[in-house]
């Protein structure tokens, strides 16, 4: 199914490299019997950088001989679908995570169903001592940070495109429901610079002026809306954005109307990675010529 770690014989692997092809595997065997698969999508948020292997190894412990695979997605990312049992009690499994990442805080939600139908089970993880440092952080009248522009005027555009431009790391913010998806995506961007990914989009304005992303990959299709009326919820908020649509369909009034209401690109679904580093590059790119 792709490279391993090598880790256990038992149980789990881990898988550095993913690809359409080995969660494809995987899936047909699930889909012969769903009872008690769930995908679980691990998240490490923060300014440090985890040990992503020590955390997928850990995992890999927890889960023990659970029938499974275990995939990094990148720096920050980990999927794993595994047939657990049904009914799992959330404030145990948050428990029993504790001892085995115990530097970590955690927070676990449910609700989403992939397309496969497997219940999705969200854990965010973050450093204790980080954690703490944020709390004890200064409210914010006493912040010296400046709040991102609200509207698009042309000084507040010019302000977002310094702020990527000077930026040490890129920055990419996904948005799909499709966990398979959001992890391909992952995978591939985070060899660029940071993602940060949402499986709606009721989040996306606020966490967009948060971030200030170099680059969106936006689902057309979300549980909340259409991907085109978000779009041109940011191009309101900053008219520079850049912002690459994503689609199983590829009718072509869809995507003249993607590009009409502010759309550097448009990567129809499925994708490749040179695909989507086309897509990237045509946005940074465009950004620069902006900035001149």
């Amino acid at each position: 199914m792709g490279q391993s770690t090598g880790g256990s014989s038992k149980g789990m692997e881990i898988f550095t490299h993913i690809t359409p092809m080995h969660l494809k595997e995987l899936i047909d065997h699930i889909r012969t019997d769903t009872t008690g698969w769930k995908a679980v999508d691990v998240s490490i948020e923060g300014t440090l950088k985890p040990d992503i292997k020590e955390v997928s190894n850990r995992i890999q412990s927890f889960f023990g001989d659970i029938e499974g695979a275990i995939f990094v997605c990148g720096s920050r990312k980990i999927l794993t679908l595994g047939k657990l049992t049904e009914g799992i009690d959330l404030g145990a499994l948050k428990e029993q995570l504790a001892s085995y990442l115990p530097e970590y805080s955690c927070t676990i939600n449910t609700g989403n169903i992939t397309r496969e139908g497997l219940e999705v089970i969200a854990i965010r993880l973050h450093l204790a001592d980080e954690a703490v440092s944020c709390a004890a952080a200064p409210s914010p009248t006493q912040s010296t940070a400046v709040a991102p522009p609200s509207s698009a005027t042309p000084e507040a555009t010019n302000c977002l495109l310094k702020q990527r431009l000077h930026r040490y790391r890129k920055r990419f913010l996904v948005v799909d429901d499709d966990i398979f998806m959001r992890s391909l995506l992952t995978k591939v961007l985070s060899v660029h610079g940071e993602v940060f990914a949402l499986d709606d989009g009721k989040d996306l304005l606020r966490l967009y002026q948060e971030k200030i992303p170099d680059v969106v990959f936006l689902d057309i299709h979300l549980p909340c809306g259409n991907g085109v009326d978000l779009l041109e919820g940011l191009i309101r908020i900053d008219s520079s954005a850049g912002v690459v649509i994503l689609s199983a369909d590829c009718i072509k009034d869809n995507v003249l109307l993607a590009q009409a209401r502010g759309a550097r690109s448009f990567v129809a679904k499925p994708f490749t990675k040179e695909k989507i580093e086309e897509a990237m590059h045509k946005c940074l790119e465009q950004a620069a010529l902006l900035a001149r």
